[in-house]
């Protein structure tokens, strides 16, 4: 009986032994995964506060991108906002144009055009006509190639986008302007020249369209071959235009003072075509004075534009 009260009590004694045990594993295995369930609870909370972090981030960037977006839009709209504007700005040059033809308007207008270009000197015509608010027209040609012929050290292609950039009309002079060495050869040959100076304007620029053409030398210059070139630039929207007063700068010009007198002794019109040569001095010199005398003779001086009466069609 002793031996069997001795058995019972050391089964008490060990289920005791393992009820603290397992009493303990339990203890212990709650607070260790407890501390592991607040843990992973803190890396969940960290990961969404960093994912919150990014949404907002993320919200930023697309408020940001299509705030971008929209002035991309508007940058693309930008040229067709600009010809309208000129649209309207040309169209009411015509309608002030037909009032002087008719004896309506008192008002005068004259169109400074400058051939030949672009030289390094047109800088320095830029800055006249910048400083006079003056737009004018430039008959563009690729004769003297990409270096300046005035300045070998200068690019002068760079200066097509200034001319738009300034707010002048760029025209088309042909590529070559070898009056003497095959451009009158024939229509086909003088149209290839004004193809390939179209197409070198839209390179240098980007896109811009002239349609305005002026033969080099003068349409006089193309003796027979004329009507057969008008017909052609008319089937490829162009017109043309030659020129009502010069002050010589072209030929052999000795001074300012002969210039002088071969300008003011030419303007006689209500309209007036003026020709200047943008590589040459005395013209540079002329110009400022050239400018104040036709503004105080009540001429306003304007860029020529296709619609206008003095571009034939």
């Amino acid at each position: 009986m002793a031996g069997k009260n001795k058995n019972n009590k050391k089964l008490y004694i060990l289920a005791i032994f393992f009820f603290i045990l397992l009493t303990a594993i339990g203890i212990i295995s709650y607070f260790y995964f407890d501390e592991k369930i607040k843990m992973k609870n803190e890396e969940i909370n960290k990961t969404n506060k960093e994912y919150a972090s990014k949404e907002e981030e993320l919200k930023a960037k697309q408020e940001e991108l299509e705030n971008e977006t929209k002035k991309l839009q508007e940058f693309d709209n930008l040229d067709t906002k600009v010809i309208e504007l000129k649209k309207d700005y040309f169209k009411s040059i015509k309608d002030l144009e037909d009032a002087i033809l008719s004896g309506k308007s008192d008002k005068k207008i004259a169109y400074i055009t400058f051939d030949d270009g672009p030289y390094y000197n047109t800088h320095k015509v830029f800055e006249i006509l910048d400083r006079y608010n003056v737009k004018a027209t430039f008959f563009t040609t690729s004769i003297n190639g990409e270096k300046c012929f005035d300045k070998k050290s200068e690019n002068c292609y760079s200066l097509y986008k200034e001319y738009i950039q300034r707010g002048h009309t760029i025209a088309n002079h042909t590529y070559t302007h070898a009056i003497f060495r095959g451009l009158y050869k024939s229509v086909d040959t003088f149209m290839d020249a004004v193809v390939k100076q179209e197409e070198h304007i839209k390179e240098q620029t980007g896109g811009y369209v002239t349609n305005i053409v002026r033969f080099p030398g003068g349409s006089r210059t193309s003796g027979k071959l004329k009507d057969g070139i008008i017909e052609k630039l008319k089937e490829r929207g162009y017109g043309w235009v030659d020129w009502s007063a010069q002050d010589g700068d072209g030929g052999d010009l000795q001074s300012k003072e002969q210039a002088w007198n071969n300008l003011t002794s030419s303007i006689d019109e209500n309209i007036e075509v003026i020709l200047f040569h943008d590589y040459n001095n005395i013209t540079t010199a002329l110009l400022p004075d050239a400018i104040e005398y036709l503004q105080n003779k009540g001429y306003i001086l304007l860029p020529l534009f296709y619609e206008s009466n003095t571009i034939n069609k």
